[in-house]
């Protein structure tokens, strides 16, 4: 079995998600069946937003010394809960020998290939870096599938989200109101088919969004894709002996 190396820290309560739903979704019935798993935490990585939207202090250093350390722990591959950390994912991933996945390619190709018959678009709740970047619109895109971007003053309720969740602040987040009247809108009046959390601190925030739209979350998807990779030697070493 292959194990799993998180390059966390962005935030934090976004790399506990996705530890959670790896061992979650992990068909494991014993300690001894679940997936080895390296995390390093990072906290001195500088913020990517600012330094996208800001020109402040590029994170670029910090990203590539955690990879190198999970590299050098034994991590097989890597993955990166933060969706705005993937604008610097290939000058990342030239500075290891492993491989550091996208889990916005990612994304975008289980969409592709499990939701194609949406019939709207999808909206993209994103940081505001994100979007600039075009880190989503470029991946789905060229796959053909809508996105639907928030209006500026949406856009700013986002953000505020987000950071309260880095603040550890979820159920008693005082954006989730502003959030729900937006998703009903989307929903109801504008007929868009689903969401996506397309910020790893999004998808915390869906158990206490009511609307009944569909909520995709890229956080989820990278957990099982991780799980996928890292089983499959012992797929293999099992159907060998049999």
């Amino acid at each position: 079995m292959k194990t799993i190396g998180i390059i966390g820290g962005m935030g934090s309560m976004a790399t506990v998600d996705l530890f959670e739903k790896i061992v979650t979704h992990t068909p494991a019935t014993a300690d001894q069946q679940h997936i080895p798993i390296l995390i390093y935490n990072n906290p001195s990585i500088p913020s990517r937003m600012d330094a996208i939207l800001k020109g402040t202090k590029s994170p670029l250093f910090e990203l590539v010394r955690s990879a190198q350390k999970l590299e050098k722990a034994g991590a097989d591959f890597l993955i990166m809960p933060c969706n705005t950390a993937h604008y610097w994912l290939s000058d990342i991933q030239s500075q290891i020998r492993i491989p550091l996945y996208s889990m916005i390619e990612h994304a975008a190709s289980y969409i592709e290939q499990f939701y194609s018959q949406l019939q709207g678009s999808i909206l993209l709740l994103a940081s505001k870096a994100t979007i600039q970047k075009k880190l989503y619109q470029q991946a789905f895109f060229q796959k053909g599938l809508p996105l639907q971007l928030p209006e500026p003053e949406e856009q700013k309720v986002i953000d505020f989200a987000i950071q309260d969740v880095k603040a550890s602040i979820i159920e008693s987040n005082k954006w989730i109101p502003e959030m729900n009247k937006m998703l009903e809108k989307y929903d109801r009046i504008r007929g868009t088919s689903a969401v996506l959390g397309a910020c790893t601190e999004i998808p915390l925030l869906f158990p206490y969004l009511y609307e009944p739209i569909l909520k995709l979350d890229p956080t989820l998807m990278i957990a099982k894709h991780a799980i996928t990779l890292a089983q499959e030697d012992a797929v293999l070493k099992k159907g060998e002996n049999e």
